[in-house]
């Protein structure tokens, strides 16, 4: 074969360039301080945000025994809780909104409006809830009726034990 109509097969591969001090100390001081940084990064992060990412644990509280919430009625009830971080205890608190139209099953709402996080009110003549802060306003089974939520009020879990009533905060 002629090696004028291929001329390609003259092409050397090209070498690759030499690394001189130089450039082998540029590389060196530039991955020591990605892995330094990083480091640092990480654990200074992570220092920062501490728990604040891992999900809360849920726990079951008392609300105390059925015979004292009498159906038909909306009972307001508070609650307290400790949380243990790895820095400090923290207590929760918060009130919950309890009815129930049988006796024998409960529903079990937050008090914290889905807006901007202010208490809601019962308020029997509505027979609803309402919140204060941007003039919201619920229905008893927590769908929203007014305002600017965009979100029913959270229910909670709950359950009967032993003739008590315990919810999932």
């Amino acid at each position: 074969m002629d090696e004028q109509k291929f001329p390609l097969n003259n092409v050397s591969e090209p070498k690759p360039p030499e690394m001189g001090r130089r450039r082998f100390l540029e590389t060196g001081v530039w991955a020591t301080t990605s892995v330094v940084g990083l480091t640092l990064f990480g654990t200074g992060g992570r220092f920062i945000v501490g728990d604040a990412l891992k999900d809360k644990d849920e726990q079951w509280i008392n609300l105390g025994e059925i015979a004292s919430l009498s159906a038909g009625q909306m009972h307001q009830t508070a609650y307290s809780l400790r949380h243990k971080d790895a820095w400090r205890t923290v207590e929760e608190k918060g009130l919950l909104y309890v009815f129930s139209d049988d006796g024998t099953t409960y529903t079990v709402f937050s008090a914290v409006c889905t807006h901007l996080g202010c208490n809601v009110h019962w308020e029997e003549a509505r027979d609803g809830f309402s919140c204060p802060c941007h003039d919201a306003s619920f229905s008893r089974t927590g769908e929203v009726l007014g305002g600017p939520p965009r979100q029913a009020l959270t229910q909670l879990e709950a359950k009967i034990e032993d003739g008590v009533l315990l919810v999932l905060v």
